[in-house]
């Protein structure tokens, strides 16, 4: 009984959805319907493939090919496009107003209507066959105009803004984009003008995806992509502004055959070549051009085309270096005798000469950065005599390398101009000299210091056992017992603070250096650490760090001496604070006796021997 209840009620189900979508599509094909029965004309514009406009005095034919329009009647020339399809556009959704019936015209003349002679004769070429609309004389109203499909009796009345969008001119009908192209198809460039002839050709490149610009004449370059782009953007852009001439001839009279400018793009074999002339003497505003394989002559805006009256030097790439940092794994700067090499791994940026140690990510970054940004002030000359730039001997120079040890770019820099506002350098790939500005190298590292990473030591606070802190007032010592708890080993007597001590412990293993001054231990005095005002020694395992406070240097840091390496840094009188900090609070019995027997503090804890970084002494940072 249930499964012939169910299977009743599915058969109700789908018929109920059957009349549902009938109703639908019904109701949609007679609104179809509907709407195509108030309309003139049943084609798709977009099928049409020729356009013939008949009027009484002239006729104009049009033909597609691809997705162009062409004019082919009175003149051969290219059409606009946008304007054709809006006329086919009109033509197909033009409706009628009123319709005459072959019954309403029996024995009515057509003259009286204009179609016997219509204003205009519109034939069109679609796939189903050529198809004729005859355009009459207006309404009485002079709101509309009679229309008849060729072949078929009745007589539509239509709105009259189909007849004035029909009488249109040949000038109007024409494309008035002065070379047409497409940017990014475009592998050559060539602007010549009486003195000079500049041609720039679209290359693969070893280092970059897309293809890119490169001048090949009058010198090999690198081209500025940029620039490029916006000169191909304008050309493109480039509007007629009125048509002159179609006669071959009057290339003469409007001073053509020998133009001011040509500018020619071409996408494989395939060439465009603009001719640009003077100005017409009544109108500064528009200069003559034509198409050099085109007789048409027309005007365009003065102004646009100045813009391909270029120097050389300004479609030159002005990035002395161009390269992805992403590529990089590799940095060698030498100045003088000191080298520096930084080498990229799986856990970031590390020093590996003169001596191995961790890179400040940040100063490599400022490496890098600089080196990106290195801009040209001034195209100097093409290199023979590297002595007269400094370039003979240079004071640096920096190499990039990638993960193979291929080169990326190399950069010598020079000495200064005569000003001292520019400063000489040069790629070793590339024959020319560049001038940067003379500051340009601010961020070259004089030595390895200035690329070390300015955290201390990778310590943890709990991997140090022992702290022993060494002030004026006297030495504190704590270590941890076997439970891993903080014991107080000197005094014998006091209380010690664990959470002031714990900051310390941090403060400590996570210290970071603002700046680096020197390696080794000569000249503390200069800094205040000949007797620091305090010393902290941490003990991990079988290795000591010892870190010094010395005098205040400018506003908010504080001269320190770290011992592994023994290094001269600044550092924030803000990470300093906790280091200075009671651990211990004394007993006045205990703090009587070690103010009575306070022992003279005049050098702090024995430090690990100097490791130069380099065999030379340590050189200030140069200014190259």
């Amino acid at each position: 009984m249930k499964s012939r209840t169910t299977l009743i009620l599915v058969v109700l189900a789908a018929v109920v959805g059957l009349v549902v979508v009938w109703d639908q599509y019904k109701g949609t094909s007679t609104e179809q319907a509907r709407e195509q029965g108030k309309r003139v004309l049943n084609f798709k514009s977009e099928d049409v493939t020729r356009l013939e406009l008949a009027y009484t005095n002239r006729t104009v034919v049009l033909e597609k090919s691809g997705d162009k329009w062409n004019l082919r009647q009175p003149l051969s020339a290219r059409a606009d496009a946008a304007t054709v399809s809006s006329i086919l556009s009109d033509l197909e959704f033009a409706q009628r107003d009123r319709t005459l019936s072959g019954e309403d015209l029996k024995g009515v003349d057509l003259s009286e209507y204009g179609l016997d002679r219509p204003q205009i004769r519109v034939t069109m070429q679609y796939k189903q066959g050529p198809i004729t609309l005859l355009v009459g004389r207006e309404t009485p109203t002079r709101d509309a105009v009679y229309v008849q499909l060729q072949g078929r009796k009745e007589i539509a009345i239509t709105p009259k803004s189909l007849l004035d969008r029909l009488n249109t001119s040949v000038d109007s009908l024409r494309s008035h984009v002065a070379v047409e192209f497409t940017p990014s198809a475009v592998a050559r460039l060539e602007l010549k003008s009486a003195d000079r002839v500049i041609e720039l050709a679209k290359t693969a490149s070893t280092t970059n995806a897309e293809p890119r610009w490169t001048i090949v004449r009058p010198l090999a370059a690198r081209a500025d992509q940029r620039k490029i782009s916006e000169l191909l953007a304008d050309l493109g852009e480039l509007q007629i502004q009125s048509f002159v001439s179609e006669d071959a001839k009057d290339v003469h009279t409007y001073q053509l055959e020998e133009p001011q400018r040509e500018v020619t793009v071409s996408a494989g074999d395939v060439g465009k070549t603009l001719l640009i002339g003077h100005a017409p003497t009544n109108d500064p505003n528009n200069v003559y051009a034509k198409l050099k394989s085109s007789d048409s002559i027309f005007t365009v805006a003065a102004e646009p085309t100045r813009k391909f009256a270029v120097q050389i030097n300004e479609l030159r790439d002005p990035r002395v270096l161009s390269f992805s940092q992403s590529n990089v794994a590799g940095i060698d700067v030498l100045q003088g005798t000191t080298k520096i090499s930084l080498e990229r791994g799986a856990k970031g940026w590390k020093v590996s000469a003169p001596v191995p140690m961790a890179a400040d990510e940040s100063g490599v970054d400022r490496i890098l950065t600089g080196l990106g940004d290195l801009t040209v002030a001034q195209f100097v000359d093409v290199a023979v005599d590297l002595d007269k730039y400094g370039l003979a001997a240079p004071t640096a120079m920096v190499a990039l390398r990638e993960q193979s040890t291929n080169l990326i770019a190399q950069l010598l820099v020079g000495g200064l101009d005569g000003s001292h506002t520019m400063r000489y350098v040069k790629r070793g790939d590339e024959p020319f000299i560049y001038g940067v500005e003379s500051n340009a190298f601010d961020w070259l590292p004089a030595n390895a210091l200035a690329v070390r990473d300015r955290r201390l030591s990778d310590l943890q606070p709990e991997q140090i056992k022992k702290l022993t802190i060494q002030k004026r007032s006297g030495p504190a010592i704590v270590e941890r017992d076997a439970q891993n708890k903080w014991r107080l080993v000197e005094p014998a007597q006091g209380v010690l603070d664990n959470d002031a001590l714990q900051r310390l412990l941090d403060a400590f293993a996570q210290l970071r250096a603002e700046k680096f001054l020197r390696e080794g231990l000569e000249n503390l005095a200069e800094y205040g650490l000949e007797a620091p005002e305090l010393t902290v020694i941490a003990q991990a395992g079988d290795k000591a760090y010892t870190l010094a406070l010395g005098k205040p240097a400018e506003e908010g840091l504080q001269y320190a001496l770290w011992s592994d390496p023994p290094l001269v840094f600044k550092a924030t009188t803000a990470d300093l604070a906790p280091m200075l900090h009671v651990i211990v609070t004394r007993t006045n019995a205990v703090a009587a006796s070690a103010l009575t027997n306070l022992p003279p503090v005049t050098t702090i804890m024995p430090l690990q021997p100097a490791v130069p970084l380099t065999s030379a002494p340590p050189s200030s940072i140069p200014n190259p």
